[in-house]
């Protein structure tokens, strides 16, 4: 008797085979999953396994038009290479931890000069997915307008935070406080991974995600009466280094509004905000070094 385990399958066709799409959650009223179909529209499959993955061969021909996929295969350790994802910068925003914290004791106008430009190059984007809606079928169409909705409440959120950096002194000195525990912490897990001292390491930034779930995110933390306050915003991704991040930025800002009207007393408690997490975030280094691996 004799057992075989994983064994491959291979069909081979040369007329090709015959592509599918997954159309099961065209109809569904869960607004993720419609996501997902809007998302995966021009994905096709031409296998599909059970308790296996399925894998199969695209080649194009000298004028880049798809060829016939002729050979299909299971595959029980399927790979795919994700290239790697470089943020975009603009020349109008500065995304540097320690130079908005400098603009941030500057005051209202290095504020302006350093993020202004921001939601504006947001709706510039904004306006460039419209054309991607051209053609779509009705029910994605509605999938497509629904997250451009999404797309102006945020920038309008964006904006508002920005404006409330420029009126508000508390908000903005936390916003400072902020961003140089952000920088000290980067620089030191920097310097573990570098093996460098912190002050060797490049100047840490924000990816321009990050700096707008911040900015977004501030009228929340600072006015308890905010409506915004009823939103849970998250972020999905997947660095690990990213994730920590999210960690520190937000908790120095939630004491704007703490209501002391002792600014003194206000600065001590945010400084104690900011420098507990930064000495977590150190020692979460110091176990990075030792731990390799991602928990």
């Amino acid at each position: 008797m004799a057992y075989a385990f994983q064994t491959r399958i291979e069909l081979e066709c040369a007329d090709g085979f015959y592509p599918r799409s997954d159309l099961s959650t065209y109809q569904s009223d869960d607004f993720d999953l419609r996501l997902g179909d809007l998302h995966y529209r021009d994905v096709r499959e031409y296998a599909v396994g059970r308790n296996t993955s399925a894998g199969w061969q695209e080649r194009l021909d000298a004028t880049n038009d798809p060829l016939p996929v002729t050979r299909v295969w299971t595959d029980f350790l399927p790979q795919q290479e994700v290239e790697r994802v470089v943020p975009a910068r603009s020349d109008g925003v500065e995304f540097g931890m320690e130079a908005l914290a400098r603009a941030a004791v500057s005051g209202a106008e290095a504020v302006s000069a350093a993020l202004d430009s921001l939601p504006e190059l947001y709706a510039e984007w904004r306006r460039s997915q419209e054309g991607l809606m051209t053609g779509l079928a009705p029910r994605r169409l509605k999938t497509g307008q629904a997250l451009l909705e999404n797309v102006d409440t945020a920038g309008s959120r964006i904006r508002d935070g920005i404006d409330l950096l420029k009126r508000d002194t508390m908000a903005r000195e936390a916003f400072g406080l902020m961003n140089t525990a952000m920088a000290m912490a980067n620089r030191g897990r920097e310097a573990v991974i570098q093996k460098k001292l912190p002050g060797d390491v490049d100047p840490p930034t924000w990816r321009p995600f990050q700096l707008a779930f911040v900015l977004l995110n501030l009228v929340g933390v600072t006015d308890r009466n905010s409506g915004e306050r009823e939103i849970v915003d998250l972020l999905f991704f997947r660095p690990a280094a990213a994730r920590r991040k999210h960690i520190l930025d937000l908790p120095p800002m939630r004491l704007c509004r703490g209501g002391s009207a002792d600014l003194a007393c206000w600065v001590r408690a945010s400084a104690s905000s900011c420098a507990t997490r930064y000495a977590c975030s150190r020692r979460w280094s110091r176990l990075r070094a030792r731990t390799p691996a991602d928990p």
